[in-house]
């Protein structure tokens, strides 16, 4: 049995040298020359066989593990086997009674990190050797920890934790390779958050990096263990699915997946709204290697983006081109950009009690040398994803307040001007400064400039956001919320952001009519607003009948085709210089 010696508390200098000896004075000769050595502190415990050994090394506390090869249950190489299968994390020296080169090698080759003969031993050399031994073994396990760390790092993203883009199309690799060999179908899911953007730029980088926390852990809870789920970098996520028996299966995934996000994430006591849209490709139908198959399945998820949010779509042929044509829009439009080829419409925006045109909105088109008139939703959301949005949204605001402006000095006519601003603009270091600067080079009065925010751009701002918000307004410039009612917001947000106006989305006013539920909803945001000093503008008045609907519950001013589509500059001029009102008869039924 075994047995210890050396002091009953550790020193925390001192090395734990496990004997396995079956020869009592052999131990304890060995035991004598630890005791006498200098410089080194040792403590020894003692096993006759490699049975009580191996269960002391299970108990832990082993520095080294020096190991007598002529153990009657294990001789030679044998025990040295047993030895290292049963703890790989302590270092063996062997002892054995010959000096056998051939048997010193293979120790070696299997682990052992030195070879002594007993007759040799002295106390220098028995404590220099375990000495070098531990060193040694300690620095090759920090050296293979570093390893390990080095390699999580090149293969995991560091917010998540999830395997990154090499990663996984290593795994996706290796999943192909096998899945050829069985007869088997691989599913590749690329997923795009919709709505990251806002909230990174609202609420700041680290919760946009919570958010992706929190959106990686539902992925992982979405799917089963033998997918694998990696982040490949910004908002894009993709996932593996091993084994796919029946084309159905990947939609039964992609489903799992947006339960999941049906539910808001807290972010720093907020709740936030984000879901994906998904593009989904199979092996070997859509793809016959990784590379292949994740830009099927990256086609297929923006294929997904231009049906709205929280779409998905499986890869269809024809997708290249669709591609290969967005790839062509970007490129069109930075040409656009320093070609002259931007131009802007502007719409009126009229107060029905007052039978006049109170101000208009600037909407932007493309005059594209081949495709003629290029419509903004055809545009702008590739501008918002490549970040174009910023010179462009610059050029509108440039443009639109030097318009008014002439207006102002040529016409004598003071007509606010609408200017939309996305949130990448409104998030924008300097944005307020920018204003500043071409209102000064325009010379319109800040009070004709009216900035049109959407709602969801604003719902998570932040400490930045707010004091751009405010900002504008010392310069007197006024704020519109536009889309009202469509995000996922409280009537308090009105009380937290400087708002001057609410532009009523189009969706509560065409159809609607007196006794309906849209009159109840707009009846109460015009008489909250009223109540805050805040200005209602109804949106997408196309008939007499919403004309009257909007009148009705209180809100006067209104913008719509009834009163005049988007139009280039002088067709609108035109229209500044008309008395004809024809919607005005439209009044009069609800006077009556």
């Amino acid at each position: 049995m075994a047995r210890a010696s050396g002091p009953s508390s550790r020193d925390a200098n001192s090395i734990h040298v496990l004997l396995v000896e079956d020869q009592d004075d052999q131990a304890l000769r060995i035991r004598q020359m630890l005791e006498s050595s200098r410089g080194a502190l040792f403590e020894v415990s003692h096993a006759h066989d490699l049975k009580d050994a191996l269960q002391m090394l299970q108990q832990g506390g082993a520095d080294v593990l020096m190991l007598d090869l002529t153990l009657p249950e294990g001789k030679g190489t044998d025990a040295l086997l047993r030895a290292r299968v049963a703890s790989a994390n302590v270092p063996v020296v062997v002892m054995a009674d010959e000096d056998d080169e051939s048997m010193s090698q293979r120790s070696i080759r299997l682990g052992a990190q030195d070879y002594l003969i007993k007759a040799e031993l002295s106390p220098q050399v028995l404590a220099r050797t375990l000495r070098h031994a531990v060193g040694r073994h300690r620095i090759l396990r920090d050296l293979t920890a570093a390893r390990e760390r080095e390699h999580y790092v090149a293969t995991h993203d560091k917010v998540t934790g999830l395997p990154n883009r090499y990663a996984f199309q290593e795994h996706l690799r290796r999943t192909i390779d096998y899945a050829a060999r069985n007869d088997r179908q691989v599913a590749v899911l690329f997923l795009g958050l919709d709505g990251f953007k806002v909230i990174n730029d609202s609420l700041g980088h680290s919760a946009g990096d919570a958010l992706l926390k929190s959106v990686a852990k539902r992925l992982g809870d979405a799917t089963r263990r033998s997918d694998l789920v990696a982040r490949i970098g910004g908002d894009e996520f993709v996932v593996t699915i091993q084994d796919v028996n029946e084309l159905h299966a990947p939609g039964a995934v992609v489903e799992h997946i947006r339960q999941a996000f049906a539910r808001p994430h807290v972010i720093a006591g907020r709740e936030c709204w984000v879901t994906a849209c998904i593009g989904v490709a199979v092996y070997p139908r859509d793809g016959a290697d990784s590379d292949v198959l994740i830009r099927s399945a990256d086609m297929a998820m923006h294929h997904a983006k231009t049906q709205g949010p929280n779409h998905y779509h499986f890869y269809q042929e024809g997708m290249n081109t669709e591609v290969a044509r967005r790839f062509q829009l970007v490129h069109s439009l930075r040409n656009a950009l320093s070609g002259d080829q931007l131009i802007l419409y502007y719409q009126p925006q009229v107060d029905v009690g007052e039978r006049r045109i109170v101000s208009a909105e600037a909407l932007i088109r493309w005059q594209h040398p081949e495709r003629g008139l290029v419509p903004p939703n055809d545009f702008i959301p590739t501008a918002e994803e490549t970040g174009l949005i910023l010179p462009i949204g610059e050029w509108v605001l440039r443009t639109a307040c030097m318009d008014a402006a002439r207006w102002e000095a040529e016409r004598r006519l003071r007509l606010p001007i609408g200017v939309n601003v996305s949130s990448r603009q409104l998030a924008q270091t300097g944005f307020a400064d920018l204003v500043g600067d071409v209102l000064t080079e325009s010379g319109l009065p800040p009070q004709l400039l009216e900035l049109e925010i959407t709602e969801t751009s604003v719902l998570h701002a932040d400490a930045a956001t707010r004091t751009t918000l405010a900002d504008l307004r010392k310069l007197g410039v006024r704020i519109a919320m536009d889309d009202f009612g469509t995000g996922y917001s409280s009537l308090t947000l009105l009380k937290q952001l400087p708002v001057d106006c609410l532009k009523i989305d189009r969706s509560f006013v065409q159809g609607a009519v007196i006794g309906s539920a849209d009159e109840v909803i707009v009846s109460g945001v015009v008489q909250i607003a009223k109540g805050l000093g805040i200005v209602t503008t109804g949106e997408g008045v196309e008939t007499g009948e919403e004309l009257r609907f909007l009148h009705a519950v209180g809100c006067n001013r209104m913008q719509g085709y009834l009163f005049g589509r988007p139009a280039p500059l002088e067709q609108f001029e035109g229209m500044l210089e008309t008395r004809d009102m024809p919607w005005a008869a439209e009044i009069a039924p609800a006077r009556g």
